[in-house]
């Protein structure tokens, strides 16, 4: 049984996770895992670095508010106390918004939460049993999410939102989990060639609101995307040191939601079983003596613009991963 470990935004989530106790890592391999992580959540936060800083953002929007102060002052119209009542409507309406979501979402929650299947009893061993073993999962968060290792997976709740006027929002949450294969247990292949094909199952659903398009902020878009990605490494002999070596990967970005100037919400379910992509790679690509370890990523992907702009756990969001043996081709 795994061990229960919550997690929260307003902790250190990247330093925690759970880990297969059965299926211990290398001190060697842990360091490096944990150097690797690093580099990619410094790479996550770069690709959802706005476009624009705070300061430019600030710039570009008293510019228009100057055009439009240009444009009512000789009709008589006091612009500023309009943009302080209608960022004040805005307000409100996205406080109202929030509090209809999560209400429904309260509601829904109270008939059952998500379905899902119950899990599946362990497989009865095999001679030798080829599979991927877990050994560990490490997950992410977005600003105002939480999560939870459960018995059932891992659940993640809460919602992101953009607060500030005129403001963006790029975030992400997910989870990365490894698995490895000892040679021992490593098939035979005639051809020399492998594909490696796991898989997921994801439950719940999420629910995206999109503001109106507004003269001041602009378009009001609330997206979710679904990425996905697999990597076969390998502890291999570098120049500084032994180091996790890639030898195959694949990925995939399948866009779930999108909203652009609607002013209403849509609830979309995760999609229960969910292939990830497949690699196929060859003998000659990893060394036979040193086990493989397959990594996989899976990560919503959010997108938001202007106040109120929101993605919502709807009631919540249920990962779990699974071991799947290595094929040969």
């Amino acid at each position: 049984m795994k061990t229960p470990v919550n997690l929260h935004s307003s902790s250190n989530p990247y330093e925690l996770g759970l880990s297969n106790p059965k299926h211990r890592l290398a001190p060697e391999v842990v360091k490096a895992l944990s150097a690797r992580r690093k580099t990619h959540l410094k790479l996550l936060a770069l690709q959802n670095q706005n476009d624009l800083t705070p300061g430019i953002k600030k710039e570009l929007l008293e510019a228009r508010r100057s055009i439009y102060r240009s444009v009512t002052e000789p009709m008589g119209l006091n612009f500023d106390k309009l943009s302080v009542d209608l960022i004040d409507v805005i307000n409100k309406k996205s406080a109202h918004v929030s509090d209809a979501i999560k209400e429904r979402i309260n509601e829904r929650a109270k008939f059952g939460g998500i379905v899902k299947e119950p899990p599946l009893p362990p497989a009865p061993p095999e001679p030798i049993d080829h599979s991927f073993w877990w050994a560990q999962t490490l997950p992410f968060l977005a600003p105002g999410t939480s999560a939870d290792f459960r018995d059932d997976g891992l659940h993640f709740f809460g919602h992101a939102s953009v607060r500030d006027y005129d403001g963006e929002l790029h975030t992400s949450f997910g989870a990365t989990a490894l698995f490895g294969l000892a040679p021992a247990r490593r098939p035979t292949s005639p051809t020399g060639r492998f594909i490696s094909s796991p898989y997921i199952e994801l439950f719940g659903g999420i629910t995206a609101y999109a503001p109106n398009w507004d003269v001041l902020q602009g378009n009001g878009i609330a997206e979710c995307n679904l990425f996905l990605k697999q990597t076969i490494y390998q502890w291999k002999l570098g120049e500084n040191g032994s180091i996790l070596t890639p030898v195959a990967q694949a990925e995939s970005n399948d866009p779930w939601i999108y909203l652009k100037n609607t002013g209403y919400s849509r609830y979309g379910s995760m999609p229960g079983f969910k292939p990830l992509p497949a690699v196929g790679f060859n003998q000659g690509q990893f060394a036979a003596l040193e086990t493989l370890y397959a990594e996989i990523e899976v990560r919503l992907d959010i997108n938001l613009n202007t106040t109120g702009a929101q993605v919502w756990c709807d009631p919540e969001v249920l990962l779990r991963t699974f071991q799947w043996p290595l094929l040969p081709a």
